[in-house]
Protein backbone atom coordinates (compact mmCIF):
# COMPACT_ATOMS: atom_id res chain seq x y z
CA UNK A 1 0.00 0.00 0.00
CA UNK A 2 1.42 3.28 -1.10
CA UNK A 3 1.84 5.41 2.20
CA UNK A 4 0.90 9.28 1.49
CA UNK A 5 0.29 10.46 4.73
CA UNK A 6 2.04 13.86 3.68
CA UNK A 7 0.10 14.30 0.53
CA UNK A 8 -2.39 16.85 0.47
CA UNK A 9 -5.86 15.78 0.23
CA UNK A 10 -6.61 17.66 -2.66
CA UNK A 11 -10.76 17.11 -3.93
CA UNK A 12 -9.51 15.89 -7.27
CA UNK A 13 -6.76 13.33 -5.56
CA UNK A 14 -9.72 12.02 -2.99
CA UNK A 15 -12.03 11.50 -6.00
CA UNK A 16 -9.34 9.50 -7.81
CA UNK A 17 -8.83 7.69 -4.90
CA UNK A 18 -12.37 7.02 -4.42
CA UNK A 19 -12.05 5.75 -8.14
CA UNK A 20 -9.67 3.53 -7.85
CA UNK A 21 -10.85 1.31 -4.77
CA UNK A 22 -14.27 0.54 -7.30
CA UNK A 23 -11.84 -1.91 -8.72
CA UNK A 24 -9.85 -4.56 -7.69
CA UNK A 25 -6.30 -3.63 -8.35
CA UNK A 26 -6.96 0.05 -6.81
CA UNK A 27 -8.24 -1.57 -3.59
CA UNK A 28 -5.34 -4.09 -3.20
CA UNK A 29 -3.06 -1.06 -4.24
CA UNK A 30 -4.67 1.72 -1.87
CA UNK A 31 -5.61 -1.13 0.97
CA UNK A 32 -8.88 1.24 1.14
CA UNK A 33 -12.70 0.49 0.03
CA UNK A 34 -15.36 2.67 -1.18
CA UNK A 35 -18.74 3.31 1.06
CA UNK A 36 -21.17 4.61 -0.30
CA UNK A 37 -24.78 6.75 1.75
CA UNK A 38 -26.01 7.10 5.01
CA UNK A 39 -26.53 3.62 6.02
CA UNK A 40 -22.57 2.27 5.73
CA UNK A 41 -21.22 5.10 6.73
CA UNK A 42 -23.11 5.77 9.98
CA UNK A 43 -22.19 2.14 10.58
CA UNK A 44 -18.48 2.42 9.73
CA UNK A 45 -18.77 5.73 12.37
CA UNK A 46 -21.15 2.87 15.15
CA UNK A 47 -17.29 0.14 14.69
CA UNK A 48 -15.04 2.73 14.67
CA UNK A 49 -14.19 1.72 11.39
CA UNK A 50 -11.10 3.87 10.19
CA UNK A 51 -12.33 6.35 7.66
CA UNK A 52 -9.32 8.14 5.56
CA UNK A 53 -11.39 10.17 4.01
CA UNK A 54 -15.46 11.58 3.31
CA UNK A 55 -16.88 12.77 0.37
CA UNK A 56 -19.45 14.81 0.31
CA UNK A 57 -21.38 17.50 -2.08
CA UNK A 58 -20.07 21.28 -2.42
CA UNK A 59 -23.94 21.27 -2.68
CA UNK A 60 -24.30 19.82 1.23
CA UNK A 61 -25.08 22.98 2.75
CA UNK A 62 -28.25 23.49 0.99
CA UNK A 63 -29.42 19.51 1.60
CA UNK A 64 -32.72 20.15 3.88
CA UNK A 65 -31.87 16.28 4.88
CA UNK A 66 -31.44 16.33 8.50
CA UNK A 67 -29.73 12.87 8.30
CA UNK A 68 -26.93 14.48 6.21
CA UNK A 69 -26.42 17.06 8.80
CA UNK A 70 -26.69 15.25 11.80
CA UNK A 71 -23.94 12.77 10.04
CA UNK A 72 -21.56 15.93 9.38
CA UNK A 73 -21.75 16.95 12.60
CA UNK A 74 -21.05 13.50 13.88
CA UNK A 75 -17.71 12.99 11.07
CA UNK A 76 -16.92 16.73 12.50
CA UNK A 77 -16.45 15.30 16.13
CA UNK A 78 -14.72 12.40 15.56
CA UNK A 79 -12.21 14.55 13.54
CA UNK A 80 -12.77 12.58 9.71
CA UNK A 81 -11.33 14.02 7.50
CA UNK A 82 -14.21 15.67 4.84
CA UNK A 83 -13.74 17.08 0.96
CA UNK A 84 -16.18 19.04 -0.84
CA UNK A 85 -16.34 18.19 -4.57
CA UNK A 86 -18.37 19.08 -6.99
CA UNK A 87 -21.94 18.30 -7.23
CA UNK A 88 -21.51 16.95 -10.67
CA UNK A 89 -18.81 14.59 -9.53
CA UNK A 90 -21.05 13.18 -6.52
CA UNK A 91 -23.73 12.93 -9.10
CA UNK A 92 -21.48 10.98 -11.74
CA UNK A 93 -20.05 8.56 -8.77
CA UNK A 94 -23.71 7.37 -7.28
CA UNK A 95 -24.19 6.51 -10.91
CA UNK A 96 -28.20 6.86 -9.99
CA UNK A 97 -28.23 5.28 -6.67
CA UNK A 98 -30.33 7.02 -3.96
CA UNK A 99 -28.69 5.52 -0.51
CA UNK A 100 -27.41 9.05 0.24
CA UNK A 101 -24.61 11.91 -1.03
CA UNK A 102 -22.04 11.45 1.00
CA UNK A 103 -18.88 8.58 0.02
CA UNK A 104 -16.07 7.44 1.79
CA UNK A 105 -12.90 5.22 1.68
CA UNK A 106 -12.32 2.99 4.48
CA UNK A 107 -9.18 1.21 5.82
CA UNK A 108 -9.66 -2.65 4.72
CA UNK A 109 -9.17 -4.53 7.98
CA UNK A 110 -6.03 -6.36 8.69
CA UNK A 111 -7.33 -10.21 7.85
CA UNK A 112 -7.02 -12.32 10.74
CA UNK A 113 -4.37 -15.80 11.25
CA UNK A 114 -5.94 -18.46 10.11
CA UNK A 115 -4.21 -20.73 12.64
CA UNK A 116 -5.33 -18.00 15.58
CA UNK A 117 -8.87 -18.09 14.39
CA UNK A 118 -9.19 -21.82 14.24
CA UNK A 119 -7.77 -22.36 17.40
CA UNK A 120 -9.86 -19.52 19.53
CA UNK A 121 -13.39 -20.81 17.71
CA UNK A 122 -12.40 -24.58 18.54
CA UNK A 123 -13.31 -24.22 22.11
CA UNK A 124 -16.74 -23.48 21.48
CA UNK A 125 -18.71 -26.23 20.37
CA UNK A 126 -21.55 -23.79 19.00
CA UNK A 127 -19.31 -21.60 17.01
CA UNK A 128 -19.85 -21.58 12.87
CA UNK A 129 -17.89 -19.99 10.46
CA UNK A 130 -19.07 -19.75 6.88
CA UNK A 131 -16.59 -20.59 3.81
CA UNK A 132 -17.30 -19.06 0.41
CA UNK A 133 -16.20 -21.07 -2.43
CA UNK A 134 -15.10 -18.88 -5.41
CA UNK A 135 -18.41 -16.36 -5.33
CA UNK A 136 -18.18 -14.21 -8.25
CA UNK A 137 -21.58 -11.94 -7.42
CA UNK A 138 -20.93 -9.33 -4.92
CA UNK A 139 -24.28 -8.59 -4.29
CA UNK A 140 -23.66 -12.26 -3.01
CA UNK A 141 -20.52 -12.26 -1.37
CA UNK A 142 -22.05 -8.68 0.67
CA UNK A 143 -25.97 -10.65 1.49
CA UNK A 144 -23.91 -13.63 2.79
CA UNK A 145 -22.05 -11.13 5.13
CA UNK A 146 -25.52 -10.12 6.52
CA UNK A 147 -26.91 -13.43 6.70
CA UNK A 148 -23.70 -14.03 8.79
CA UNK A 149 -23.96 -11.46 10.92
CA UNK A 150 -27.72 -12.16 11.67
CA UNK A 151 -26.80 -15.94 12.38
CA UNK A 152 -24.40 -15.26 14.63
CA UNK A 153 -21.26 -16.83 12.57
CA UNK A 154 -18.04 -16.14 14.38
CA UNK A 155 -15.61 -15.53 10.42
CA UNK A 156 -16.06 -15.62 6.79
CA UNK A 157 -13.47 -16.93 5.16
CA UNK A 158 -13.16 -15.68 1.37
CA UNK A 159 -11.89 -18.28 -0.92
CA UNK A 160 -9.94 -17.55 -4.49
CA UNK A 161 -11.76 -14.14 -6.44
CA UNK A 162 -14.74 -13.80 -3.34
CA UNK A 163 -14.13 -10.62 -2.71
CA UNK A 164 -15.88 -8.90 0.40
CA UNK A 165 -14.64 -5.58 -0.28
CA UNK A 166 -16.05 -5.08 -3.53
CA UNK A 167 -18.50 -1.66 -3.48
CA UNK A 168 -21.48 -3.45 -3.96
CA UNK A 169 -20.50 -6.15 -1.72
CA UNK A 170 -20.04 -3.42 1.05
CA UNK A 171 -23.45 -1.85 0.42
CA UNK A 172 -25.52 -5.04 0.37
CA UNK A 173 -24.19 -6.47 3.82
CA UNK A 174 -26.09 -3.04 4.73
CA UNK A 175 -22.85 -2.47 7.14
CA UNK A 176 -21.99 -6.13 8.50
CA UNK A 177 -18.75 -5.74 6.50
CA UNK A 178 -17.84 -4.10 9.56
CA UNK A 179 -18.98 -6.82 12.09
CA UNK A 180 -18.02 -9.94 10.59
CA UNK A 181 -14.57 -10.71 10.76
CA UNK A 182 -13.68 -12.05 7.33
CA UNK A 183 -10.35 -13.89 6.39
CA UNK A 184 -8.94 -14.01 2.79
CA UNK A 185 -7.55 -16.91 1.37
CA UNK A 186 -6.45 -17.78 -1.86
CA UNK A 187 -7.74 -21.53 -2.00
CA UNK A 188 -8.57 -24.06 0.12
CA UNK A 189 -5.00 -25.89 1.04
CA UNK A 190 -4.42 -24.72 4.13
CA UNK A 191 -7.93 -24.40 5.67
CA UNK A 192 -8.90 -27.75 5.05
CA UNK A 193 -5.81 -29.46 6.98
CA UNK A 194 -6.75 -26.26 9.55
CA UNK A 195 -9.79 -27.37 10.55
CA UNK A 196 -9.36 -31.38 10.53
CA UNK A 197 -6.61 -30.29 12.76
CA UNK A 198 -9.01 -28.25 15.57
CA UNK A 199 -11.56 -31.36 14.96
CA UNK A 200 -14.18 -28.65 13.10
CA UNK A 201 -17.09 -30.82 11.61
CA UNK A 202 -17.21 -29.66 8.17
CA UNK A 203 -20.77 -29.45 5.88
CA UNK A 204 -21.07 -28.62 1.88
CA UNK A 205 -24.38 -27.33 0.46
CA UNK A 206 -25.10 -28.84 -2.65
CA UNK A 207 -28.24 -29.36 -4.52
CA UNK A 208 -27.73 -32.68 -5.20
CA UNK A 209 -26.33 -34.06 -1.90
CA UNK A 210 -27.52 -37.38 -0.76
CA UNK A 211 -28.41 -36.69 2.61
CA UNK A 212 -31.32 -34.27 2.98
CA UNK A 213 -30.90 -31.28 5.40
CA UNK A 214 -33.32 -32.27 8.06
CA UNK A 215 -32.06 -36.06 8.00
CA UNK A 216 -28.47 -34.49 8.51
CA UNK A 217 -26.66 -35.59 11.40
CA UNK A 218 -25.29 -32.60 13.69
CA UNK A 219 -22.75 -32.79 16.16
CA UNK A 220 -22.00 -30.62 18.94
CA UNK A 221 -19.05 -29.39 17.89
CA UNK A 222 -17.78 -26.45 16.03
CA UNK A 223 -18.37 -26.10 11.97
CA UNK A 224 -17.39 -24.94 9.30
CA UNK A 225 -19.82 -24.44 6.46
CA UNK A 226 -18.98 -24.65 2.41
CA UNK A 227 -21.11 -22.81 -0.16
CA UNK A 228 -20.11 -22.38 -3.48
CA UNK A 229 -19.82 -20.46 -6.78
CA UNK A 230 -22.89 -19.75 -7.60
CA UNK A 231 -22.70 -21.80 -11.50
CA UNK A 232 -20.89 -24.55 -10.72
CA UNK A 233 -21.36 -24.94 -7.20
CA UNK A 234 -18.73 -26.10 -4.82
CA UNK A 235 -15.18 -27.48 -6.48
CA UNK A 236 -14.91 -31.23 -6.38
CA UNK A 237 -11.67 -30.79 -4.07
CA UNK A 238 -13.62 -29.03 -1.78
CA UNK A 239 -16.49 -31.49 -1.64
CA UNK A 240 -13.91 -34.54 -1.37
CA UNK A 241 -12.84 -33.39 1.77
CA UNK A 242 -16.06 -32.38 3.95
CA UNK A 243 -17.14 -34.52 6.40
CA UNK A 244 -21.08 -34.31 4.99
CA UNK A 245 -22.71 -32.92 2.10
CA UNK A 246 -26.31 -31.52 2.43
CA UNK A 247 -29.20 -30.90 0.48
CA UNK A 248 -32.21 -28.53 1.15
CA UNK A 249 -35.83 -30.00 0.04
CA UNK A 250 -37.61 -28.25 -2.28
CA UNK A 251 -40.26 -27.84 -4.63
CA UNK A 252 -39.84 -30.97 -7.88
CA UNK A 253 -40.32 -28.02 -10.04
CA UNK A 254 -37.57 -26.47 -9.68
CA UNK A 255 -33.75 -26.95 -9.25
CA UNK A 256 -32.22 -24.84 -6.76
CA UNK A 257 -32.57 -21.87 -3.99
CA UNK A 258 -30.90 -18.76 -4.51
CA UNK A 259 -27.73 -19.23 -2.71
CA UNK A 260 -28.50 -16.55 0.34
CA UNK A 261 -31.60 -18.63 0.98
CA UNK A 262 -29.75 -21.52 0.91
CA UNK A 263 -27.37 -20.67 3.22
CA UNK A 264 -29.40 -18.78 5.58
CA UNK A 265 -31.37 -21.99 5.84
CA UNK A 266 -28.28 -24.47 6.44
CA UNK A 267 -26.93 -21.90 9.19
CA UNK A 268 -30.40 -21.90 10.99
CA UNK A 269 -30.66 -25.77 10.91
CA UNK A 270 -27.19 -25.86 12.28
CA UNK A 271 -27.37 -23.20 14.93
CA UNK A 272 -31.11 -24.74 15.81
CA UNK A 273 -30.96 -28.91 15.35
CA UNK A 274 -33.84 -29.38 17.14
CA UNK A 275 -36.34 -27.30 16.04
Amino acid sequence: MVNRTSDIATPARVVSDFERALHVEGRRHLGLFALEGFRLIERALATSTPLTQVLVSDHASQDPSTRLHKLLAELGEQKHPVVSIPHSTMERLLEGRTLGPVLALAKIPPSPNLTTLVTELSSNPQAKILVLDEMMDPGNVGALLRTSHAMGVAAVIALGGTDPFHPRAARTSMGSIFRVPVLRLPSADELIPALRSQQYFTIGATSDAPTLLPHAPIPKKPIALFVGNEGKGLSPSIRAALDLLVAIPMSSTIDSFSINAATAVVLYAITHPNS
